[in-house]
Parts: C-alpha cells; structure tokens; sequence
C-alpha cells in the first residue's frame, strides 16, 4: 500500500529539502525566516521575522514535521538539520522561562510536546526526559481566566497532559489538567441556551463556536477529564458546551457561524458568517465531535453533528481546486480541512472520506509540486512560510498523514 502512495511521500520530502535548503545557521544552531502576522503600529500586518519556537507558527513546528519525514527518508541533511533547530530551541532564553506561557499551540507545552515526539522519533530517551521535566514545571503554572482556548489555554493543554500522564506514568499532569477543567467550569458563562466561554475577550462579541478558539475543542477536553476522571461536572458542562452550539447551527448553511467581530469583512446585511476551517466552522468542529462520538458512542446529537460536518467539509474540498484562491495550509486551508477527512476515514472505516483528501493532495501536486510553483500558505498572500499551522512545515505534514496516517502522528487533535 505505502508503494502506491509514494508520491505524498516525494512532495513531502521535496518540501523537507527545501526547509533543508532555507535554514539558516549560526555555527550548530539553525532557524528560518518566514512571513507572519503581527501588530504594528496597533494594527495587525504581515511580517517577515525570524521564527520564534512555537510550534503553531515557530522553530518546535517545522522541526516536528522534519522528524515525521526523517522516519521514513533516514536522510542524513535532514537530521543535520533537525539536530540544529534543537540546539537552538533548547538553548533559547524562551525555554529556561517557559513560565510565561503554558499554551500549546502557541506556547511552551507545545514546544515540549515536539521535543518529546521527536525524542520518541529518534530513540532519544535524553529529549523525552527534558520534555517531560518541561511539562511537569509547566503543569505547576496556575490557570487563569485569559488561556481558556485550544490555541493557548486550557483545552489546548489538558488532552496533551492527561495523554502523557497516562504513557509516562507521571501523575503531576493528571493533576494538573484536572487543575485547568476546574479553571473551564470556573469561567463557563451559563445561560438558557447552554454554556459557552469568553476565549477572545472582544467587546461586544459573542462567545464563539469552533475547535481552536471556540466551545467545540473545550468540549473536547471536558470530555477527555470525563474519561479520565469519571467527574460528572465536567460531563454536564461538555454536554452544555454542545448544548450551545447546536443552539447556534444553520441546517441551511450545514454549519456553525463564524462570530469573530471582523467588521471589514462583515456582510452589511448582518447576516451571519460562516467559515471552512480548522479554526473556525465545521472541519474543526467535525474533528471534535469525531472524538466526541468516541468518548460518548450513544450521544446520537453529537452523531448528527459530526455526520453534517463530514458532509459540509467534504463537499467544499470536492469543488474544483482554482490556484490563487485559497491556500493549503492546517489552521485554515485545504490541508487542515482534509485532515478530517482522513481521521474519518481510517476511524469510521469510510474509504469514501479518504478519497476526498486524496483528490486535495492530488490537486495540490498537479497545481505546485510539479509546476514548482510556491505553496499558497495560510498568511493572507504574503508569500510561502515555512511554518507548520501556517506554512509548508504543515503541508508536508499533510502529505505525510496520507502517506502513514498510523506512524505519522496527527497535530490537529490531541487525543
């Protein structure tokens, strides 16, 4: 089988050798330079900095996805470069104070957990002690009512720490994510329509639906507490999570609004939006409820949810691929929309759903990888980065997931 999906494995070396190519370096250390989005002048612009060492946008990413690749190529400049990008997320000043920021994609438990991957990857027992010893201080954090979300919050932390917890015998991160679905039923705003979270802290702007900043991955983690623990609080306040959102769902649009407050971007008829993302709208919110159904097999709500998110995803990724229009990237592009897709797939025993994100990877070749065109990223046009959320790190992952979904790990649910 992996002989005939040979080709997902050619693209996503092509885009190691490139990360390879672009690294710059400082005597054993190495990074990159890429476009992000930033405030400046209190105003958000796109940037072209250095890369910090998240792993949404940062160094922790792109090492990660070179790892995934490194287990299937051996190859000896990838590892060169895996190697360097280790040496400088470890010796940064941003690691030995990783007290800022508990957050996973966007804060230090995710640059832990891609060390600790990558520990596993390349029989490192070192990198795994250091990554372990670096969620445990993390864990001593205490939770506040800003980091609520998946992005850099609570949700984000606890299905990681409870996983880690349970295959590494350390009961501190039982504990403390236990600690952070406290900190979720703390700041749950209840109201008659179910409960919901203030995640983005934007007057005026309602509480948002969606798995990374929204009530679809808190659920999610409140579910994975519920298993772990047996605590009927944490089962109640998922079941009003859900409660919330479907509260919210258009049957005519097949999906949940998009509530951010964006006014240059806001339909002047006040209709709602909607989104096809990771991020924000039904692939998302299809990956939780998929782990949803998982965890509460007889909840026939969530059943009916993830079957209309598998339908509203997959018909956008089954139009026509048009280059120029949208991008590929996991947070809110074709790649992170066909990881549904391919979790469905493997999980339901639905090659069907498969299809559809081999047809994405397939558009993706014809229309890049061999006209050696760059990658539409995630950054609002501003040029290829080599980031993983965002960016070609995370593209390659994609090809990888469709290569060996089962050795290659997935990023976009923690589970």
């Amino acid at each position: 089988m992996k002989d005939e999906k040979t080709h997902y494995l050619e693209t996503a070396d092509r885009i190691g050798r490139h990360l390879c190519r672009d690294a710059i370096w400082d005597y054993g250390r190495c990074t990159w330079l890429g476009w992000a989005v930033d405030t400046v002048n209190h105003r958000w612009a796109s940037v072209y900095r250095s890369l910090r060492h998240d792993l949404y946008a940062g160094t922790s990413g792109v090492a990660l996805f070179m790892a995934e690749l490194y287990q299937f190529t051996s190859d000896s400049q990838q590892l060169k470069v895996i190697d360097g990008v280790l040496r400088q997320i470890l010796s940064s000043e941003e690691i030995a104070t990783s007290t800022k920021n508990y957050g996973f994609y966007s804060g230090s438990t995710g640059i832990a957990y891609a060390v600790l991957r990558m520990g596993q990857l390349l029989q490192r027992e070192e990198l795994v002690a250091r990554a372990l010893t670096m969620m445990e201080a993390l864990a001593t954090i205490s939770p506040n009512a800003i980091q609520l979300d998946v992005i850099s919050g609570s949700a984000g932390v606890i299905p990681v720490w409870l996983t880690t917890a349970r295959l590494h015998q350390r009961p501190a991160l039982l504990e403390a994510a236990q600690r952070h679905g406290e900190n979720l039923l703390q700041h749950a705003h209840q109201t008659e329509f179910g409960w919901s979270w203030d995640t983005m802290h934007v007057p005026g702007q309602k509480h948002l639906t969606g798995h990374s900043h929204g009530v679809a991955g808190i659920v999610t983690a409140l579910l994975e507490l519920y298993q772990a623990t047996g605590r009927l609080d944490f089962l109640n306040a998922a079941l009003e999570g859900l409660r919330y959102e479907r509260h919210l769902f258009s049957p005519e649009a097949g999906n949940w609004p998009d509530l951010r407050i964006m006014p240059a971007t806001k339909d002047p008829s006040n209709a709602p939006a909607f989104y096809m993302g990771w991020c924000h709208g039904a692939p998302g919110i299809g990956l939780s409820r998929l782990r949803c159904v998982e965890l509460l097999p007889d909840n026939v709500g969530i059943r009916d949810d993830l079957e209309v998110a598998l339908k509203s995803t997959a018909a956008s990724l089954n139009q026509t691929w048009v280059p120029g229009h949208l991008n590929y990237s996991l947070c809110h592009g074709a790649a992170g929309n066909a990881e549904l897709m391919i979790m469905a797939g493997h999980r339901l025993q639905r090659p069907a759903l498969i299809e559809v994100a081999e047809k994405v990877a397939a558009d993706g070749i014809r229309s890049y990888a061999k006209q050696g065109m760059p990658w539409p990223c995630g950054n609002g046009g501003a040029g290829e980065s080599p980031n993983l959320m965002l960016g070609t790190a995370g593209i390659g992952h994609f090809y990888l997931r469709l290569y060996d979904s089962q050795a290659v790990a997935p990023i976009l649910l923690m589970a």
